[in-house]
């Protein structure tokens, strides 16, 4: 119950069932913040026993408004250990987070996020849903 009260942004947008692909960009728009301050950004996914990696890459992009400044992070995403061990939560379907990083906001601040993933295969199967989540 404590940590609710931390959560500034928690959305996850489902990823068309043919698979995403490379020019699909996921768009979160998270309204202006009430407090000025530093907020830690996670990137969540959720995938399925359809992705055939061991790991993915993602490209992360900010718009940051008023000010007009944007950012821009790759995410290298490790999904399952060396040893074979699956590091999301699950049994067939997996739930993850990665840290995107800290940033810091100034109230009345809003952010437009575009997410993409960053493989060489053009159609990624396997990852049903992507969200944010943005704590203070």
């Amino acid at each position: 119950a404590c940590q609710q009260g931390s959560i500034i942004y928690t959305h996850y947008e489902h990823v068309n069932n043919d698979g995403w692909e490379r020019n699909d960009t996921i768009h979160f728009i998270i309204p202006p913040i009430k407090e000025a301050g530093t907020y830690s950004q996670q990137l969540m996914l959720r995938t399925n026993n359809e992705l055939p990696f061991l790991g993915i890459s993602v490209i992360v992009e900010q718009d940051i408004y008023p000010m007009q400044r944007k950012l821009r992070k790759r995410v290298d995403c490790t999904l399952v250990e060396k040893n074979g061990h699956i590091k999301g939560n699950g049994i067939s379907c997996y739930q993850y987070k990665f840290n995107i990083d800290s940033i810091t906001l100034n109230e009345g601040d809003s952010l437009h996020m575009y997410v993409m993933h960053y493989m060489k295969q053009e159609n990624l199967p396997g990852v049903s849903d992507v969200g944010i989540l943005i704590t203070k």
